[in-house]
This record gives C-alpha cells, structure tokens and sequence, in this order.
C-alpha cells in the first residue's frame, strides 16, 4: 500500500502544480457560476415592460401587479410610441391590450405580447415572464384570457442578424488576446527574440510584421464568418462594409495589443494562456455576444460598460443589423482607440527579450 500511497501523493502534487488543468478544471467552471449567477440569479433583474391599448379593468390591474413587482419597470403610452421604444431596444416586452369585448364579465379584452424578434433568449425570458403575471392576474378557472405573442421589428432582423456581429467580436478577440500573447511568450521561451535583438533585423520590424500577419489573419476569418452566415443563414448587412471593415481593424488592433500586453508580464506559455483565458471569458459572456445585457442587474450594467468587447459587439452590431453609419458607434471606435493606446503602452513597459526578464 505504501507505493500506491506515494504515486498518489505524486500524482495530487503534479495536478495541483499543472495550472493550466486547474484553470479548466475550476476556474473555468467557476467563473461560468458567478458570471451566470449575476446575470440570471439576481433578485434585481429587471425588464422594462411598454403598456399600451384600450383601457379596461384588467389593464389597471395588470399595471399595478407589474409596477409591485421589482422585476419590472412600466411605461404607459400609446402603441405606436411603445412599438418605437421597442424597435430601438428600450423595451423587453410591450403589453398590447385589445378593446373589451361584448361580453360583460364572462370575456377578457385580448392581449397581445410584442417582442423583439432580435432580442433572442432575452425576449424569450421576459415574455415568458409577463406572460405569468397577466395570467396570474387573471386568475386560474377564470374567463378565457386570449394571450397571443408576436415578434416585430423594423427591418426585419432576425436572431442570426443580433448573433454574427457579437461572433466576429469574439473571434477578433481571441485571435489577438490568446493569440498573439501565447505566440510572443513562446518566442521568448524559445529564445527567438533574444536571437533578433543581435541581428540586423530591428526587432520593431519583427513585431509588426507579427501583428500585421494577425490582422490579415483576423479580417480573413471575419470575411469567412460572415460569407458563411450569408450563404447558409441569410444573413443581411445593412450597412456599409467599408464602415464594418474599419471597424472590424480597429477591434483587431486593441486586442491585438491587449495580447501583447499580456505577453509582456507572463513568465510562460502557460500563464500566458491563464492570463488570456481570465481576460476574455468575463468579456465573452458580459459584453452582449450571445444575449443582450440590458436585463442584468442594475449594478452589473456600468461593468459591462468598462469592458472593450462590448465596445466591439455594438460597433459591428449597428451598422451590420441596423445599417446605422459611424455617426452612431463613434464612441465605440473611440473607446477602442484608447484601449489600444493603453494596452500598448502597458505591452511597451512591460516587454522583455527573454525568459530571465533582461531588458
């Protein structure tokens, strides 16, 4: 028992020095919990619901059980300006009700459920979720509530159009963040840069033919991505595609630099890889990517705001599904700018020629 007993021992020694196994092995997993956690398990998410039709005793009673639940927020106003608030994602759901029926109390005025039909999961929840509230208020062996739900938007965006932006944002992001910091750590690693700091060659040269090769590489996947959407999905650019490729050099060139800011600090491949993972999974799923964000927590939210994908995500997203021009992601451009400027001079203080840290 006492060999067994020590290659166990052995063996619980080298998993718990093995950090990139006790990343995917645990950190990956928890930071799923927490970021999930604070986006779906909070008692203060919350959907801003639009009401809207002919008044009746059963809209002032839906109405008043909305606003006594935290969850939501209420507006009331005319439907046209309900259906506008929703087009331009300032509302979850809008509650539609229909002129009451000829019926006296036995019948209930009908009511239409108005989602957005790009919102994807987000309209799924929060219709699901009004949905119970109304027929709560309506209450069970009651009269017939008709309850339809419809998705409108309008330019006829569907999920696949919300979706492949915030794809081209993430492929962008991990092509620089763990791509490149991965690639300078293992030069450094294997003595590569110190061998070009001797020759002729300035290593300025060799750096930028690294990152130019990177973006080439970047703008080469989001054209495949894209095509590939176009062909197999429909999906429809509105905008201008000089515009969306501007966009698409501009996200490369702050990830770029945020990869190689990691590969300065990072002592080897695999922290490099650690490091990257730390950077981009909190972005990945708090940036807008997969689901819109505008249901989270109300102290989630300027968190979400600090993070450069998501910068990225409403850049590509408003001129590819909304067909807007640079007039409306100026900011984001901006924002990513800056953190291209400053991951860049982080990358600059910190770079080092080789693995002993010389200068």
């Amino acid at each position: 028992m006492r060999p067994l007993s020590a290659m166990v021992k052995a063996n619980l020694k080298m998993s718990v020095r093995n950090r990139t196994a006790l990343f995917w092995n645990l950190a990956f997993p928890a930071i799923f919990i927490l970021i999930f956690g604070a986006v779906f398990g909070d008692d203060d998410v919350n959907f801003t619901v639009g009401v809207a039709g002919s008044e009746s005793a059963l809209r002032e009673a839906v109405v008043g059980a909305l606003r006594d639940n935290d969850a939501f927020t209420v507006e009331v106003g005319s439907e046209a300006a309900e259906r506008r608030a929703l087009e331009d994602g300032d509302r979850a759901v809008v509650v539609v009700f229909g002129p009451s029926p000829q019926g006296g109390a036995e019948t209930l005025p009908p009511v239409t459920l108005l989602y957005d039909n790009a919102a994807g999961p987000n309209a799924l929840v929060a219709t699901g979720v009004v949905r119970q509230v109304i027929t709560g208020v309506a209450g069970a062996g009651g009269p017939t509530l008709p309850i339809t739900e419809q998705g409108v938007t309008t330019a006829d965006i569907t999920f696949i159009d919300f979706f492949v932006p915030g794809i081209l944002a993430m492929s962008l992001m991990n092509s620089g963040v763990i791509g490149l910091s991965t690639a300078f750590v293992t030069y450094r690693e294997r003595g590569i840069l110190r061998r070009m700091k001797v020759t002729p060659f300035p290593i300025s040269s060799f750096i930028l033919a690294r990152v130019l090769s990177q973006m080439i590489v970047a703008i080469a996947q989001s054209v495949i991505l894209a095509g590939m959407a176009v062909l197999i999905f429909g999906l429809d650019i509105r905008g201008s595609l000089p515009l969306v490729l501007l966009v698409i050099l501009i996200g490369a060139l702050a990830f770029l630099a945020i990869g190689f800011a990691i590969s300065g600090f990072a002592r080897n491949v695999e922290t490099a890889a650690s490091y990257a993972n730390l950077v981009t999974f909190p972005m990945l799923f708090l940036s807008g990517v997969f689901f819109g964000i505008d249901s989270a927590p109300a102290w989630l939210r300027p968190i979400t705001r600090v993070l450069p994908l998501s910068y990225l995500v409403d850049a590509l997203r408003e001129p590819m599904t909304r067909g807007k021009g640079i007039e409306a992601i100026w900011v984001d451009l901006v924002v990513l700018v800056v953190t291209f400027v400053v991951a860049m001079a982080f990358a600059i203080r910190f770079f080092r020629w080789d693995a002993r840290g010389t200068g």
